[in-house]
């Protein structure tokens, strides 16, 4: 469970990196076809196979640091990760900190994202 839980935490780290968000092939590696995310603005993102998620956004250098990871696993090939989410670069203290889940699931021995959610949080 420890090389699982590595992993998924490396994978969630990638997904981070504008040079990976901006990426069709990278983004298409790990996004599953039909994955959605609920975004802490509101928006409702569906991703579209072949496309980039970040496609055509110029994106300041993303600065952001995964918290308290923990995953839970749903069943032999599908597992929930949880987190917290500290935007350093963020100078509104309202939209600096988050929660966020996601769900992955393994498809031919590759891990993808089906899933994702993000709940912006205070911190005192």
């Amino acid at each position: 469970m420890d090389l699982l839980k590595k992993h998924i935490l490396k994978l969630e780290n990638d997904l981070l990196k504008p040079e990976i968000r901006q990426c069709e092939a990278r983004t298409s590696e790990l996004l599953a076809d039909g994955f959605t995310e609920f975004c802490s603005s509101g928006y409702i993102y569906k991703y579209v196979h072949g496309q980039a998620m970040d496609e055509g956004t110029n994106l300041e250098e993303m600065d952001w640091e995964i918290t308290d990871f923990k995953i839970k696993q749903l069943s032999n090939d599908c597992v929930l990760a949880t987190y917290g989410l500290i935007k350093h670069n963020e100078l509104n203290q309202n939209k600096k900190y988050s929660l966020r889940s996601s769900i992955w699931k393994c498809f031919e021995g590759k891990w993808k994202m089906i899933f994702h959610q993000g709940t912006m949080i205070s911190k005192s």
